[in-house]
């Protein structure tokens, strides 16, 4: 037997073609990134320990930011959706991908 194996025999069946993906992986390929994931938010300037969220603008502190898997927004309890674990910008996003495609 040779020391190295060949990488497709013809006894063996063909590689599957691929698949399509999720629509997790549609939108994380589409999206632009705003943040990368692990960087900090932005700090309010007229506050000592509060942070932005980036949709609404509105000052927290960091507890009760949350940052999205997607595009990288750290979001507060009104702009982000238990749901997916998304910010609601991308969970729209989500949302509009997830809509079946009608066929006449």
């Amino acid at each position: 037997m040779p020391w190295k194996k060949t990488l497709f025999r013809r006894d063996q069946k063909s590689p599957e073609p691929p698949r399509e993906p999720d629509p997790f992986t549609k939108l994380k390929a589409q999206t632009p990134q705003v943040r990368n994931q692990g960087e900090p938010p932005r700090r309010d300037p007229a506050a000592f320990s509060r942070f932005v969220c980036d949709l609404c603008s509105a000052s927290r502190p960091v507890t009760e930011l949350r940052q999205c898997a997607v595009c990288g927004r750290w979001a507060c309890s009104t702009c982000w959706n238990d749901e997916y674990y998304l910010c609601r910008s991308c969970t729209g996003i989500l949302r509009l991908h997830r809509i079946p495609d009608e066929k006449e």
